[in-house]
């Protein structure tokens, strides 16, 4: 929850900063005073008679859901003695249709909305601008017939000049642009965590966040005016997709981030339900239905939509709280983001579709976008603590893993020891024994009948007899433990001098203590490599050095033999052995082999 605090404190910065931004915006005396009714099928010259009689005294109006066009009537004066020119701003950029009358003029002098196609509008901007030219000391008379059918209807219009506009412009895009610029980052995140830790929560935070996008974009207008500004069957229908598009979203994560195991499961339940309904009504909109055609069935659409909204987000609430309360970890990162989105989310709900309450446009315009931006930011910190708590995981199991690993390995080695021990020990007290038993029975036939053939037999035996004490030796290295590896290699290296015609160097300095277990792993990995040495390279001198450098013994072997086929040698069961034995000891190997000698190099961690 502290992380939480964290991000909430940097996310109310970013908030404030947007709050100030909009501050740029706060009206002075640019909103113009107007009269507005509804239409009852008038006409231009019937509407005109009706606004002479009505006082212009409102700056703004919101009439929820309305099932009626509505005449908006003003008057503009210039009691300079030069033209001036305005722009006529409603602030509201979702008008399906604006026909400008002006000066009891009977036929439109301009027509612009989202039923018309964006570059047919008189002045192309994501709002729906009406240019104003006022003559020197005179008076122009507006009347604009607007079509806002079955949709929320909600206009605060300003009259700005030019220089105006464009500052007023500019600190909208900046605020857009740092909004969808969040968004961004977050989408990147998302789709990283996603393919990072192979989430489908990840994915589905994603499609979220690019849903909410696009919303915010929709809602200020921008898709018209960038991404689809000819398809005006699409502009009407949008927005309610993007709407119940981001509520099945949303549902989505919160019940696949934190499953009902332990509580909630009856609002689970019910969370289901609302995706189910919702994903029905995305359907309707996309199939060729008619729903949003008919203006009853529109309305009934709408206001349908507005209350599963507001469902979604009490659904999220609740759901939320019970997991924060059961403490599921996690939970309190959610149920502080649904409640910062809710504060906006359900009064704009409230305000736009069923109680109106005369919110400012500015809010109207960027409210949900601080909901969102402090919601997103909570759920990424909840995303990113979870992913450290899964690479925690992830890095204990791999613990985990690698110390049963290990475990068997040395098991596997001590199973191997002890087969080689009674090896030896069988090598050593039976057959040693009978080639011993052998060998005095001949040096007594020899006394008695000396000949030439008893004295060869006598020599094989005592060569046997050398043999098996050879390998007896090499099975089980006698007090490797408290003599130490040094000493064991010293002697086996001796006996191998005076055994075979080479002089074999030995060179060791190795400071720190090595565990047992790897002692004896070393041990069988200089023999395997002594073995090769005087039985296959025919070399006449040859080198092995064990030295500790940086926390790694550095093991060489090297001999002036006749060099091997490297790639052919790397398939003989002795050269596995050794690479099967450095693997376990995570080490590495290296060897270079030519016709005047071969030179392994080996290294190993002391600590592994």
């Amino acid at each position: 929850m502290r992380d939480a605090s964290l991000i909430l404190h940097r996310s109310s910065i970013l908030i404030l900063i947007f709050f100030w931004l909009i501050s740029c915006r706060q009206k002075t005396d640019s909103s113009p005073l107007f009269s507005i009714f509804p239409d009852e099928n008038y006409t231009p010259q019937e509407a005109w008679a009706i606004a002479d009689t009505l006082i212009q005294n409102k700056n703004q109006f919101n009439s929820g859901i309305t099932r009626n066009q509505w005449w908006l009537g003003m008057t503009f004066t210039n009691p300079s003695d030069s033209t001036r020119q305005f722009l006529f701003v409603p602030n509201n950029p979702h008008i399906n249709r604006i026909s400008v009358f002006e000066n009891d003029a009977f036929t439109a002098s301009m027509e612009l909305g989202d039923y018309l196609p964006f570059g047919l509008r008189p002045f192309l901007d994501r709002d729906l601008v009406i240019p104003v030219v006022v003559p020197p000391a005179g008076n122009l008379r507006f009347l604009l017939l607007l079509d806002k059918v079955g949709e929320t209807f909600h206009i605060e219009p300003e009259v700005l000049d030019f220089q105006t506009f464009y500052q007023r412009k500019s600190n909208d895009t900046l605020a857009m642009g740092w909004i969808l610029g969040w968004m961004s980052i977050i989408f990147i995140f998302a789709v990283f965590f996603a393919i990072e830790l192979k989430a489908w929560i990840g994915a589905i935070y994603a499609a979220y966040v690019l849903s909410i996008s696009l919303w915010l974009s929709t809602h200020w207008g921008l898709t018209f005016q960038f991404i689809w500004p000819y398809q005006i069957d699409w502009v009407g229908i949008a927005r309610p997709f993007f709407n119940l598009l981001t509520n099945v979203l949303i549902l989505l994560l919160v019940v696949k981030f934190f499953p009902p195991t332990t509580t909630g499961k009856s609002t689970a339940k019910g969370i289901w339900a609302i995706i189910i309904l919702q994903s029905i009504m995305l359907a309707s909109i996309l199939l060729p239905l008619g729903i949003l055609e008919s203006i009853p069935s529109k309305i009934l659409f709408l206001q349908t939509t507005g209350v599963v909204s507001l469902i979604t987000s009490i659904l999220l609430l609740l759901y939320s709280f019970l997991q924060w309360r059961a403490k599921v970890p996690l939970a309190g990162y959610y149920l502080l983001g649904i409640a910062f989105l809710a504060l906006f989310g359900i009064v704009i709900q409230l305000n736009q579709k069923l109680v109106p309450m005369g919110i400012p446009h500015n809010l109207l315009d960027f409210g949900s976008a601080f909901g969102l931006m402090g919601e997103t930011g909570l759920i990424t910190a909840a995303f990113a603590r979870r992913a450290s708590l899964f690479k925690r995981e992830k890095e204990g199991l791999v613990i985990e893993i690698l110390e049963k690993e290990k475990k068997v390995a040395e098991q596997l080695i001590q199973v191997q020891e002890d087969e080689r021990q009674r090896l030896g020990r069988d090598l050593h007290d039976s057959i040693g024994g009978m080639l011993a038993s052998l060998y005095i029975k001949t040096e007594m036939l020899s006394e008695s009948y000396p000949s030439e053939p008893l004295s060869d037999l006598k020599q094989m035996i005592e060569q046997s007899i050398q043999e098996a004490r050879s390998l007896s030796h090499n099975l089980t290295p006698h007090y490797l433990e408290e003599n130490g590896l040094e000493k064991v290699l010293k002697l086996q290296i001796d006996l191998l001098n005076q055994k075979y015609p080479i002089e074999i160097n030995f060179y060791y300095q190795v400071m720190s203590p090595i565990k047992k277990s790897q002692q004896l792993i070393l041990y069988r990995i200089c023999n395997e490599l002594l073995q090769n040495i005087v039985k296959h390279a025919e070399a006449r001198e040859a080198l092995l050095s064990l030295v500790e450098q940086e926390g790694k013994i550095e093991l060489i072997a090297e001999d002036n033999g006749k060099g091997m086929d490297i790639s052919s040698s790397t398939t003989g069961i002795g050269l596995k052995n050794i690479q099967e034995r450095i693997i376990y000891l995570r080490g590495s190997f290296d060897m270079e082999s030519n016709h005047t000698g071969t030179s392994l190099t080996i290294l190993i961690p002391l600590y592994a």
